[in-house]
């Protein structure tokens, strides 16, 4: 049978002929086994991005139980630990130039009367982007954590003004459907697979090309 000028048949012999040799060469079979597992685990689980006990310095101006509340959160997710409060806001700068921390985060004066108002309440990162992708992961969880702090605010607000009287608010809520934990090896695992079984691919013909150079027997394959 041809399929496109090509004999199947000997196709199939081609491929029996390279298994066999395959399994029962020592080195090709752990070149063809131990290499990639050993890949996978390297790349897909060593190779971690996740971000953990990161180093934060706080500036908290508000000094009430809302800030204080929203200074928790940031610690109970396990991405931050505050390190250090500052002072003033010169702190920050020279927190994040020193090594001190990888996030500055500064909560404003009005920070719970704005949110008791339902008005938009602002809160100031700073991040260390000496390491880039350290930063845009930290930057990330932080406006994830502060976003959904904020939001479970306004809903209060909203129900509690919708009790009164008043109009109800607006419930946003944004959820990520894939990985919501942001976990690197959940996207590395994958494309680290792909990749491996391309250059396994490329490897394995040139091994094969080689071999039946050594061999003597590249004319019978030509």
């Amino acid at each position: 049978m041809r399929i496109g000028g090509l004999d199947s048949g000997r196709l199939l012999e081609l491929v029996r002929k390279e298994l066999r040799q395959t399994l029962r060469d020592p080195q090709a079979l752990r070149v063809v086994l131990a290499a990639p597992i050993i890949q996978l685990i390297i790349f897909g689980y060593a190779v971690n991005t996740d971000i953990r006990q990161a180093r934060v310095i706080l500036f908290d101006r508000d000094h009430t139980t809302v800030s204080r509340e929203l200074a928790q959160t940031l610690t109970a997710s396990g991405h931050f630990r505050i390190v250090a409060t500052a002072g003033r806001a010169r702190d920050l700068v020279e927190s994040l130039d020193h090594g001190r921390a990888i996030l500055g985060v500064e909560i404003p004066r009005g920070f719970e009367g704005d949110l008791a108002a339902g008005t938009p309440a602002t809160v100031q990162v700073l991040v260390d982007g000496t390491m880039s992708n350290t930063a845009t992961v930290a930057q990330a969880y932080a406006s994830q954590i502060i976003l959904r702090f904020g939001q479970q605010h306004s809903a209060m607000v909203s129900r509690t003004a919708t009790a009164g009287g008043g109009l109800p608010g607006v419930d946003l809520r944004v959820r990520s459907w894939y990985n919501p934990n942001l976990e690197s090896r959940i996207y590395n695992v994958p494309a680290v697979m792909g990749s491996v079984m391309m250059l396994m691919s490329l490897l394995l013909t040139t091994l094969a090309v080689v071999r039946e150079r050594e061999l003597g027997t590249l004319e019978q394959l030509m």
